[in-house]
């Protein structure tokens, strides 16, 4: 394959790329402004007022909202056999109308029950791989009822995907006349693989009655936030609390309530944060290998750093030469496997030479930063376990959990006040402290006491 075609190709493809990215971006659903303050709920179940305040997407506290609210609707009966243990009973009227999402979970609660009692924490949805089909199935099912109430649509739909897909074929021709039609075939291939996974990052976006339906909701979250009681709220409190005890499960404002009920334990990536004075929603990454030397000491940072720039120079210094020699009669198989011996050091080296810099600057550097511990987590790997803290600091919406010692994140407590010490390249943090003082605003509301009522 010679530089002819590898520019032509890359010619014909880039206006395709641009193309798929304009309709992405300008498909993105608008942000709902919220609506006054208000505890009169809207004809949508929990589940879909969840995607609705969810920028459109359904998270996993949608499934719990959906059992608290058949249970608010006396389809279920949650019990509680001693203090923080709890049971659910079926009912006899327990076949009423239901939508596919909420019979998705009155078959799991069947599955699960022994003569119509199912303890709480035996509602898992199945191994690993059956909980994922479940889940996707609960969430596809959330989205075609909101559809069909007029709530929301495709962002790339059938007819788009369609066009795009059939748009590939410009590139993909011009591959296949300069390289074969294997060649042309496996590019239109991996075209129509990249459109159909640009289109799950996010499948649905807002029409003008849903968005006027999300600043409803937002408001009826805005005045159930305003109980300090609320977070506290056990599921059993369904009995007073009614449907309002769903939606808060569904906003994210019942935790105590949605803990008791491991189907829908929270989101590893989503949360909700007022830290800050304003309620916020909030994605978190927890990086591991990008971005490079994220979270290491900046010694132990540079030290790896310049091995591996080492080792990438090496073997550019043994393959580069042979591989420019053999890439003017190479297959494409052939010219795709030196290309690799070739590029994937080179990307090495780019990224050791960046983590180089990052960490020599790091070495007498450090910052303060104050913030609301929104994650804990901890992730198992092959060679080692991995801690983080994901820490909002109230200044975005995308937070990159820090990577912590062990001895650390033992001393931590999920949405508590924390001042870290961090170094400002590589975010190695030094220390974690509680902070010095915490406004009752900036506090997590499970931990704001007060007198319960309805």
């Amino acid at each position: 394959m010679s530089w002819f075609t590898i520019a032509a190709v890359a010619a014909a493809t880039a206006p395709w790329l641009l193309a798929v990215a304009i309709v992405y971006l300008r498909r993105r659903p608008a942000t709902p402004q919220s609506g006054p303050p208000t505890l009169d709920l809207g004809p949508e179940p929990p589940a879909i007022a969840n995607l609705l305040v969810h920028d459109f997407r359904v998270t996993r506290d949608a499934v719990p909202a959906t059992l608290l609210d058949l249970a608010a609707r006396r389809l279920v009966e949650i019990e509680e056999r001693k203090p923080g243990s709890y049971v659910c009973r079926l009912e006899e009227s327990s076949e009423g109308p239901l939508t596919a999402y909420e019979r998705r979970v009155m078959d799991l609660l069947r599955s699960r029950a022994s003569g119509d009692v199912v303890p709480t924490q035996a509602l898992t949805t199945g191994p690993s791989a059956e909980s994922s089909r479940w889940w996707k199935d609960f969430k596809r099912e959330v989205a075609a009822d909101a559809q069909r109430r007029g709530l929301c649509r495709d962002i790339i739909d059938g007819r788009t995907f369609l066009r795009l897909t059939i748009a590939a074929v410009a590139p993909a021709a011009v591959l296949g006349l300069l390289a074969g039609s294997k060649a042309g075939f496996v590019y239109w291939i991996a075209a129509a693989f990249l459109l159909s996974v640009v289109k799950s990052l996010h499948t649905q976006r807002e029409t003008p009655e849903g968005l006027a339906a999300a600043s409803r909701w937002l408001g009826v979250r805005a005045k159930l936030h305003e109980d300090a009681v609320f977070p506290t709220l056990p599921p059993v409190a369904v009995t007073l609390w009614e449907r309002h005890l769903a939606y808060g499960a569904a906003f994210d404002l019942a935790p105590a309530a949605v803990r008791a009920i491991p189907m829908g334990a929270e989101s590893d990536h989503r949360a909700w944060s007022s830290y800050g004075g304003q309620w916020h929603a909030v994605r978190i990454r927890y990086p591991h290998l990008l971005p490079p030397g994220w979270g290491l000491h900046p010694l132990v940072a540079l030290l790896r750093a310049v091995l591996a720039l080492v080792g990438a120079v090496v073997v550019l210094w043994v393959f580069a030469p042979a591989a420019f020699d053999v890439a003017p009669d190479a297959g494409a198989v052939e010219l795709l496997i030196t290309l690799i011996f070739v590029a994937v050091p080179a990307a090495v080296a780019a990224a050791a030479g960046l983590v180089i810099l990052r960490a020599l600057a790091d070495l007498g550097s450090t910052r303060d930063v104050t913030g609301q511990v929104l994650r804990l987590r901890t992730f198992d790997d092959d060679d080692d376990k991995r801690h983080y803290a994901a820490v909002d600091e109230g200044t975005s919406s995308t937070i990159r959990a820090w990577r912590i010692k062990p001895e650390l994140y033992s001393s931590l407590q999920q949405y508590e006040i924390v001042t870290g010490t961090l170094t400002r390249q590589l975010r190695y943090v030094r220390s974690i402290r509680p902070a010095a003082s915490q406004s009752q605003s900036d506090v997590a509301p499970a931990e704001v006491a007060a007198t319960p009522r309805p």
